[in-house]
């Protein structure tokens, strides 16, 4: 069974973040109703921007070199992330990468234009993106999967986090253990290294029994929060 080292559990841990994160921004993304104020279109840009930065660190994380062992992440999501009409996997993944990227580097408005169905704002997606090489033989451009920012979550859900857990599984992560008694070096090493403690804390937190069992239930823990995280999110349904 494998067991996993601390720099796994940081880069799980990591991932867990930005994933819940991701969640959290849909959540309030899909809150806002017409008409909106001044105030309220800015938090919807935000939460809107705020899901595919959050989405893309993840992605962007899997793919890079991780102490997990040698995993298909990107194949496997290349090969899945195709919808009817977008055949291209690795184009549509560099749409929303590109899409990430405006939004954090330029300042792109995500919600510059929508249609308003009911009382809900659908926005529009941008058409295109290009990459940003100086050759022009090498320019590519990478179009929009869909017309409606909505739907392009909407297949980001239906795909990322399947390949994500897929991945993480074959490589035995949700089967993994942990040794207890390295956790147990790491966390009073971790406690006498604290800026914050005061030395009183210090002392009491190293007289203090830290029972094996609790660390096992702590990455048992740690694994089903990722595994929620992981999910689509439930409420992609504005009406």
């Amino acid at each position: 069974m494998t067991t996993l080292s601390l720099e796994t559990r940081d880069m799980l841990h990591a991932l867990t973040w930005y994933m819940t994160a991701r969640k959290t921004a849909l959540r309030a993304a899909l809150s806002f109703r017409t008409p909106l104020t001044t105030i309220m279109h800015t938090d919807m840009r935000v939460q809107y921007s705020a899901y595919f930065q959050n989405l893309l660190s993840a992605t962007e994380l899997m793919r890079e070199p991780t102490p997990l062992p040698p995993k298909s992440f990107e194949t496997e999501l290349y090969a899945r992330f195709v919808f009817p009409g977008f055949q291209d996997g690795e184009s549509n993944y560099e749409y929303i990468k590109y899409l990430r990227n405006a939004i954090v580097h330029r300042g792109y408005n995500i919600t510059s234009a929508c249609h308003v169905a009911g009382d809900f704002p659908m926005l529009i997606a941008e058409p295109s993106f290009q990459n940003n090489a100086t050759n022009p033989a090498k320019i590519k451009t990478f179009h929009t999967f869909d017309k409606y920012v909505l739907n392009i979550i909407t297949k980001c859900e239906s795909v990322i986090g399947g390949v994500i857990f897929d991945t993480l599984n074959n490589a035995g992560v949700f089967q993994a253990t942990i040794d207890p008694q390295a956790a147990i070096a790491e966390t009073r090493n971790a406690l006498q290294n604290s800026h914050v403690m005061p030395d009183w804390a210090k002392a009491m937190a190293a007289a203090s029994e830290l029972k094996p069992e609790w660390f096992v239930d702590m990455n048992n823990s740690m694994k089903d929060r990722l595994r929620e995280a992981l999910a689509p999110c439930d409420t992609l349904n504005p009406a």
